[in-house]
């Protein structure tokens, strides 16, 4: 069930995803992570002095020699950086909640009014899909949250001397944290990552910006990839030596690491650069490595992740007024950046699990191909995410499809796809968000999916025999809507589809070339602007070929019977109407 973080009122329904089950318990397996936001409004403004409390005075010493320093930034991982690792999923520790979605985009993500906070179905996905991505670590949140309250004093103001915090029980250091590393997956913040970069082009960058008394504005986060843009890792720079001929090292503070100095070699004459990300030196999978062609270092500069993040999935549906009632305009700044400019809308596909998605509009892709990533689909962009157990586990980029252009995608199994780790897919857009959870995968297995890209409609066909969890959740300028079927049995090569029809007011379902009846369990949700209700319908089943409707608009609320609707056959006619018991009354 989606579970609001904020207020006594429980949110709707119960989707039960599967998380990775990361361990923390070798130095080889060392987590990774990503971003978080420290900025508490858009109108957050920055420390527009010097790092550091002396400017170039008294700078720590590092393990260079002096003489091969040529830019500083003063920052020192044993006095600058945390004093624990990198985690990643712990039931004892908070992440995302409504309260930083709200600083983070505004209040179009609240589906209520007042003082508590009920997320719409979009928003309440968007939090659940980035706090999964955190099970795997939290890299980008620490490295910069660990510069911006060495650089920025107003900041540092609020949460104490670094090296003396402490991770547990410090829920305020947790959403921060957490806060810091949700800005990768939006722009201002993702569009401003300096990437396709020569090694060399970002030396350079560094070493034009890096100095004592260096504004907040010219600090940055540094991005390293595995090939094809998996095994995401953020670490944090702050001084470059020159080594002669052509060699030059970057200190970083990488945050698996506490208090420990580290650097990345560059060489300027190849143009290739390498990192060992493991305590083991002889570790081989551990070593991270790239060059002019991989272009898999990147920076991220300090700047957008102040800003109002863009709220890609806050845009309400085509039946919305802008000047309609006060909820509209609650929820409703659309697509606009922090400024009122619209900005293009996308579809936002995430994966969780062992597996690769490849995502085609007639001979336009992007994703994973025979394991090699490509990308020549137009309008498309990926974001990758630093989030994972570096090699151990590879996390899937985030793709931004446009909403107007429709698209397949199929889901493969990789290398590391044994069916024991379940998958998700979701697509979140402007008022909308679908999906399927529950997926079992494996190694050579190709599924295919089809999300219409107005985000009602699905259709589903497995190269397995699957029962996944099917999850619908709409945002309109009157009551918001979330629908989740249950355990939706289906053969291998039959097809589960799903179409909401908002105009009519029912969602159906349908499955064919099956041998089997489906039996699934039902969950709807309703949001108005004060609270929300829930139904529960259990052991629905259908047989293959036939549509089931269910009638949602009709519904009148808590312990209310829901009307559904078969038409056998599909032919467009129904044959048998019917009452559905709330087994939640």
């Amino acid at each position: 069930m989606r579970e609001n973080k904020k207020g006594n009122v429980a949110m709707l329904i119960n989707r039960q995803f599967k998380f990775l089950a990361l361990s923390l318990i070798s130095a080889i397996l060392i987590l990774v992570s990503c971003q978080s936001n420290l900025a508490s409004s858009s109108n957050s403004s920055f420390n527009k002095g010097g790092i550091g409390s002396d400017g170039s005075k008294n700078i720590p010493s590092t393990s260079l020699p002096a003489e091969s320093i040529k830019a500083d930034l003063g920052f020192r991982p044993a006095t600058n950086g945390f004093s624990f690792e990198n985690y990643g999923k712990d039931s004892s520790i908070k992440n995302l909640s409504p309260s930083e979605m709200q600083r983070m985009f505004g209040n179009s993500i609240c589906a209520t009014q007042g003082e508590s906070c009920i997320l719409t179905p979009p928003a309440q996905q968007w939090m659940e899909e980035v706090n999964k991505s955190m099970n795997g670590g939290h890299c980008e949140g620490m490295a910069a949250l660990s510069l911006i309250l060495y650089a920025d004093k107003e900041k540092a103001s609020g949460f104490g001397n670094i090296p003396d915090l402490s991770l547990q029980g410090n829920e305020k250091l947790q959403h921060e944290i957490a806060y810091w590393f949700a800005t990768q997956y939006v722009p201002p913040t993702a569009t401003s990552e300096i990437k396709g970069k020569a090694p060399s082009e970002i030396l350079d960058t560094l070493l034009a910006s890096m100095k004592p008394n260096a504004r907040i504005d010219e600090t940055y986060t540094m991005g390293i990839y595995q090939l094809g843009f998996k095994g995401g890792h953020a670490i944090t720079p702050y001084a470059v030596g020159d080594l002669g001929d052509g060699k030059y090292v970057v200190m970083v503070y990488d945050n698996n690491h506490p208090k420990i100095e580290r650097r990345i070699e560059i060489d300027r004459n190849a143009n290739t650069w390498k990192y060992n990300a493991a305590t083991n030196p002889d570790e081989p999978e551990s070593q991270y490595m790239g060059d002019a062609e991989t272009k898999t270092l990147t920076l991220t500069p300090t700047p957008p992740r102040y800003e109002r993040q863009v709220c890609n999935f806050c845009g309400l549906d085509e039946q919305t007024s802008a000047n309609s009632s006060d909820k509209t305009a609650a929820k409703g700044n659309t697509n606009g950046n922090a400024n009122g400019n619209a900005s293009p809308k996308f579809n936002q596909i995430f994966l969780e699990g062992d597996a690769d998605l490849l995502i085609t509009n007639g001979d336009q892709k992007i994703g994973y191909e025979n394991g090699k990533f490509v990308n020549s689909f137009s309008g498309a962009t990926f974001t990758p995410i630093k989030s994972s157990e570096l090699w151990k586990d590879d996390e899937e980029p985030i793709y931004n499809i446009p909403t107007s252009v429709p698209f397949t995608m199929t889901l493969q199994g990789n290398k590391k796809s044994d069916g024991k780790e379940l998958t998700d897919v979701a697509m979140i857009g402007p008022s909308y968000d679908l999906g399927l959870s529950g997926i079992k995968v494996l190694s050579g297995q190709k599924d295919v999916i089809q999300f219409d890209a107005s985000g009602y409609s699905l259709s589903y066909q497995p190269s397995n025999s699957e029962a996944p969890n099917i999850f619908f959740g709409i945002s309109t300028k009157n009551d918001d809507y979330e629908f989740e079927l249950d355990g939706v049995e289906i053969d291998a090569g039959g097809t589960i589809s799903a179409n909401l029809d908002t105009a009519k007011g029912r969602l159906g379902i349908k499955i064919a070339n099956t041998k089997h009846k489906a039996i699934f369990n039902l969950l709807i949700g309703r949001i108005d602007d004060k609270t929300e209700q829930k139904f529960e319908g259990e052991d629905l089943d259908l047989a293959s070929g036939d549509t089931l409707y269910l009638d949602y608009a009709k519904w009148t609320g808590n312990g209310a019977k829901l009307t559904i609707e078969l038409d056998k056959g599909s032919d467009g006619t129904i044959d048998d109407t019917a009452t559905l018991e709330d087994k939640k009354k």
